[in-house]
């Protein structure tokens, strides 16, 4: 009967034993997962592309396919991952767990009357409006040079006087080094008077009175203005 006994705690530490080497004994799937994560860690290429990234992995032993926006990695054990390359942000691609959404084409953030082209704007006459714009600010605002500065200074002070404000842009060219400045409406008749942050109201050069772009936001200069990289 002690016999007996023994024999059955022998066999119930024996299962224990085999219970807990495989409850810490990690998955093939796992690890898969630890070295594609490591692999995505150590390399950095800010121009990789899905058919790129898929003939890496493939040549670091992973079963991967590229899809029409990002890699499916397939591990032994029949799971997946999803990758998608993330151009300048850290590692090669992002890691999803679910395939994610397909782009479909291109997204319009900026509405299509934001930014206007080439709009001429009338001048206004009247001469009480033009008074009341010339005493709201002493000129110069900001040093010769400094239009941007200038300008968003304008536009804020002429809107805490309830006026509307429109940006005026020339950008620059090899030869030009571009000009910004906005135009005053007179209370809400679509007529306006052109403002420069150095110069002050300008009535004569009707040059000021268009431009190749303009935007009530001064956020949009942003959109215009190329940010080459080397």
């Amino acid at each position: 009967m002690a016999g007996n006994t023994m024999m059955r705690s022998r066999f119930q530490y024996v299962i224990l034993l085999v219970t807990l080497s495989l409850a810490f004994t990690p998955t093939a799937d796992c690890s898969e997962e630890n070295e594609l994560w490591l692999i995505l860690s150590s390399y950095e290429d800010i121009g990789i592309t899905v058919q790129d990234l898929a003939f890496f992995l493939a040549t670091h032993g992973f079963d991967a396919t590229p899809e029409t926006s990002y890699v499916t990695v397939t591990f032994s054990s029949g799971g997946e991952a999803y990758l998608v390359p993330n151009g300048a942000a850290p590692r090669l691609a992002e890691l999803w767990a679910l395939p994610p959404d397909a782009p479909s084409g291109p997204v319009k953030i900026i509405q299509p009357d934001a930014i206007k082209k080439d709009i001429i704007y009338s001048k206004t006459d009247d001469s009480v409006f033009l008074k009341e714009v010339r005493r709201c600010v002493m000129f110069p605002v900001t040093p010769l040079g400094m239009c941007y500065d200038g300008s968003q200074k304008l536009a804020d002070t002429y809107g805490s006087f309830g006026y509307n404000t429109t940006y005026m842009y020339d950008p620059a060219q090899w030869d030009w080094q571009g000009h910004l400045w906005i135009v005053v409406e007179d209370d809400g008749t679509d007529r306006w008077v052109a403002v420069d942050s150095y110069y002050g109201v300008v009535r004569i050069d009707n040059l000021y009175y268009t431009a190749p772009y303009s935007f009530e936001d001064f956020k949009y200069l942003d959109s215009i203005n190329p940010k080459w990289r080397i």
